[in-house]
């Protein structure tokens, strides 16, 4: 709980920073910048191993680590449909939790789906947006690509929540699964990061995809119809 209220009165103090920009990116040339260094890094570094990681290492072990990392994620969506008031989903994951971390022994093979127990990713960005927090600008993450000042915080919050479940591991222990996470969420986006380096301008590209997909992801599969001024 200290945790929580910590991130969103960050929120709020970073918010009275930026209430003078307007648009919904005002830090273009920083994001650009940022964009540039996360490509040089990918290309570099982050896709080749991904890529060697999914050519040499068997599809069966694949699977267990992305159910592994799902069944965690579904530990913290959880968390946030509880508190973005959504009994229905709650209890459908919590029945998912507790089937794939028994029977699916510890997440590796996703039991739940198999009966019909499935639920969509929800994170704390999003239950942000439930309370009415507004977005803010659009921001490039180091290393971890696009967001915007509301998600930022979300990934905060996320990632310190997924954290202590791994960190009862040893050091070593630790490290090895949140590396392991981050090459199987690169794994999962090679078809969408090949659209946007085919497109004319992949900055663009990736707000606006990013932007729809959040809005799409908030209102559940069904934003609203915004009408045009006449």
């Amino acid at each position: 709980m200290k945790q929580l209220l910590v991130s969103i009165m960050l929120l709020f103090s970073i918010n009275s920073i930026v209430n003078a920009q307007n648009g919904i990116d005002p830090f273009e040339d920083i994001n650009r910048t940022v964009h540039s260094f996360n490509e040089v890094f990918d290309d570099g570094i982050f896709e080749p191993i991904s890529r060697a990681y999914k050519e040499f290492i068997p599809t069966f072990a694949q699977q267990r680590v992305s159910n592994f990392f799902d069944n965690l994620r579904d530990v913290s969506t959880l968390g946030n449909q509880i508190m973005q008031f959504k009994p229905v989903e709650s209890v459908t994951t919590l029945g998912r939790v507790l089937v794939n971390s028994t029977i699916g022994l510890g997440g590796l093979f996703d039991v739940a789906s198999d009966i019909d127990l499935t639920t969509d990713n929800e994170d704390f960005g999003q239950t942000m947006a439930t309370w009415g927090v507004e977005e803010g600008p659009y921001i490039i993450l180091p290393l971890l690509g696009p967001s915007t000042l509301r998600d930022s915080v979300g990934i905060y919050v996320d990632t310190n929540s997924n954290t202590n479940l791994i960190n009862k591991l040893d050091s070593i222990g630790s490290v090895s699964a949140s590396a392991m996470n981050a090459i199987d969420q690169r794994v999962e986006l090679f078809p969408v990061i090949e659209l946007f380096e085919n497109s004319d301008d992949p900055y663009i590209a990736m707000r606006s995809s990013y932007l729809q997909k959040r809005k799409f992801d908030i209102f559940d599969g069904v934003p609203p119809v915004e009408e045009d001024d006449f």
